[in-house]
């Protein structure tokens, strides 16, 4: 192996393997065992589920492969070719939330930063208790899956050479918070503490699906078709027989986009995340009351502080520090993040000469974040032109769960020997610089209109449950209107779980995959 292969992994790969939608030229019409939609954390691990038991696959994402080689930290040229509506997407409601989701091969595992927690305890139970699933799976189902996923993409700790200042000052002060702040475990092989996982990692350290399970996959004989759009899964006679799309460019040739069609002889994986599937299976011809409703999420807001040392966000995980002993308490989970300069640079207060003279004080800023485990509930609809939207609006008690989570931060960092902190709350001071300051914020209103809200985890919309009066997706991982149609991304989750929920989400893809593989069904009919 050479070191570029070390490097670069997503290279190299078996000619023929990758069928770029960009580039094609002629209608596609191929058949393959199963057809998986969506390449991220759920298409990534059940494509190399299925592959690993000696099945053809083929893999239909979306967006393009940003190749490691072509990481740009810049932060516009990557949201644009990485990132859903470059970035631009929202939750629409009693407030404007920016929602971000990666739109490329590996999905938001290329974009986020690949932390690793299992299902907590008590959100198993309350979906065994309260709705039904707990003849779907249990924790020592999905035990030997999650020790699977840990072994082959290197879950540790955080490194010291990786950690940074940022995530240095958290864990080390969290004490004064009354909680323990602690390393945060990731899928990482390597990291050089870059501190741009939001843009991709130059390194391919961080193992998202980008360089791991879809180029392994590829090299056991999948084919992915990437920039290409699933318009509907065709359901024959009450089974999944394959997916009918196009490419989503213009092929300068044709002037035209070019229709897509893949037969799947055992069936179809959807895994086009929480938002993008609700539609999918709408447009398929899908009828279910829960289908696009019950939509969670945990919207995330930050806060900088400024010391009088150098924090220098550029060097270290971009979030390598967490605590969970907020999680059941006060449905919140406190993390670090490290922003590159563009977009930390959004929250730097004042303008005109202030603001030039402000950013100078970036590199001594750290930023610490709350997401909140939101109970409040949105639909999913078809939108103009194709586009999702999601209707949202936090609670009172969401948006109060953030202003406490956000008091604290500021405690924290005055704690910790912050000499100002900007609370980005309209109708505050956009600086506070003492702690007795910090009562503004626990005073502020409860109107998610005034926070700087942000949402990343995304839940529900086609929640498993027994019956389908009850919910979309049967205990089978197979929608209750169509056979062998399975649906494995956080869309069948019944609620969120105060947790990042990446691993949850491969743990389940894993657990499915491998029982289809075990006992798939009869061969769709031609």
């Amino acid at each position: 192996m050479s070191s570029d292969d070390r490097v670069f992994p997503d290279e190299q790969l078996p000619e023929g393997s990758v069928v770029d939608g960009e580039t094609v030229t002629r209608a596609i019409n191929e058949t393959f065992d199963f057809v998986v939609v969506g390449s991220g954390a759920a298409g990534g691990t059940a494509a190399w589920t299925l592959v690993q038991a000696g099945y053809t696959v083929a893999i239909i994402e979306e967006g393009p492969w940003v190749k490691t080689r072509e990481v740009d930290k810049r932060v516009f040229p990557s949201f644009k070719r990485a990132f859903r509506e470059a970035g631009t997407q929202v939750l629409m409601g009693n407030s404007i939330i920016p929602l971000l989701q990666g739109r490329c091969v590996g999905g938001s595992t290329l974009v986020n930063s690949a932390i690793v927690w299992r299902t907590p305890d008590d959100v198993l139970d309350d979906w065994k208790k309260n709705w039904g699933i707990g003849g779907a799976f249990s924790e020592a189902d999905l035990e030997p899956h999650f020790a699977a996923i840990e072994e082959e993409l290197k879950v540790h700790a955080v490194l010291d050479e990786a950690l940074g200042e940022n995530n240095r000052l958290f864990v080390d002060n969290s004490f004064k918070g009354g909680f323990v702040g602690t390393r945060m475990k990731r899928y990482e092989h390597g990291c050089k503490g870059a501190g741009q996982c939001l843009t991709g990692c130059p390194n391919a350290a961080k193992q998202g699906m980008n360089v791991s399970y879809i180029p392994w996959s590829l090299r056991q004989g999948a084919r992915i078709f990437t920039s290409v759009r699933v318009d509907r899964i065709d359901v024959k006679n009450g089974r999944a027989v394959g997916i009918t799309g196009s490419t989503t460019a213009t092929n300068p040739k044709h002037g035209k986009k070019i229709p897509v069609v893949v037969h799947a002889r055992r069936g179809v994986f959807l895994a086009a995340s929480a938002i993008q599937t609700p539609n999918i299976l709408r447009r398929s011809g899908v009828k279910n009351d829960h289908l696009g409703e019950h939509f969670m999420a945990h919207p995330g807001l930050g806060l900088p502080g400024v010391f009088n040392q150098k924090v220098d966000m550029h060097f270290g995980a971009t979030q390598g520090a967490e605590t969970i002993d907020f999680r059941k308490s006060e449905r919140f989970k406190l993390e670090t993040i490290s922003m590159q300069p563009e977009l930390a640079a959004v929250r730097i207060p004042g303008v005109g000469r202030e603001l030039v003279q402000r950013l100078t004080t970036l590199p001594h800023a750290a930023i610490w974040v709350a997401q909140i485990r939101a109970e409040a509930q949105g639909r999913i609809r078809p939108g103009f032109g194709g586009r999702d939207m999601v209707n949202y609006s936090m609670t009172k008690e969401d948006v109060g769960r953030g202003r406490k989570a956000a008091a604290l931060i500021a405690r924290l960092f005055f704690e910790s020997g912050a000499k100002e902190v900007w609370p980005g709350i309209h109708g505050l001071p956009e600086i506070i610089r003492s702690m007795d300051e910090v009562k503004l914020i626990e005073n502020a209103p409860l109107d998610s209109k005034y926070y700087s809200f942000i949402a990343s985890h995304l839940f529900g919309a086609a929640r498993m449950a027994p019956t389908e009066r009850e919910g979309v997706v049967g205990l089978d991982f197979s929608t209750h209107a169509a056979k062998g149609l399975y649906v494995v991304d956080s869309s069948i989750f019944p609620t969120n779980l105060g947790v990042n929920p990446q691993h949850s989400i491969m743990a389940l893809a894993r657990f499915a995959a491998t029982r289809v593989a075990a006992k798939p069904l009869e061969v769709a009919a031609a």
